[in-house]
């Protein structure tokens, strides 16, 4: 094998452990790039379910003030005055 051969050969040799090298980095990036976008899928259904809770409490809540001015208006229903509630122990 003549010097130029040898050199060439070397490179090769380098090229082919740069490249498994980079294989190597690229699959672990992929893997840690997947846990991590799995997370953020969790995270994302977690925050809408809170979002869908949200809703419907805002639901709710206006369902109950609806009431509450149905209640004033046909049955003329009002809060009881402070002096008139008795706390029960």
């Amino acid at each position: 094998m003549t010097r130029g051969q040898s050199i060439g050969c070397c490179c090769l040799v380098l090229a082919v452990i740069g490249s498994g090298v980079g294989a190597v980095y690229a699959k672990f990036m992929s893997r840690s790039l997947f846990v991590e976008l799995q997370q953020v899928r969790i995270e994302r259904d977690r925050l809408d379910m809170e979002w869908g809770r949200l809703q419907l409490e805002l639901a709710t809540r206006g369902a109950l003030g609806r009431v509450m001015r149905i209640a004033g208006k046909r049955l003329d229903m009002r809060p009881p005055a402070a002096e008139n509630i008795v706390v029960v122990r």
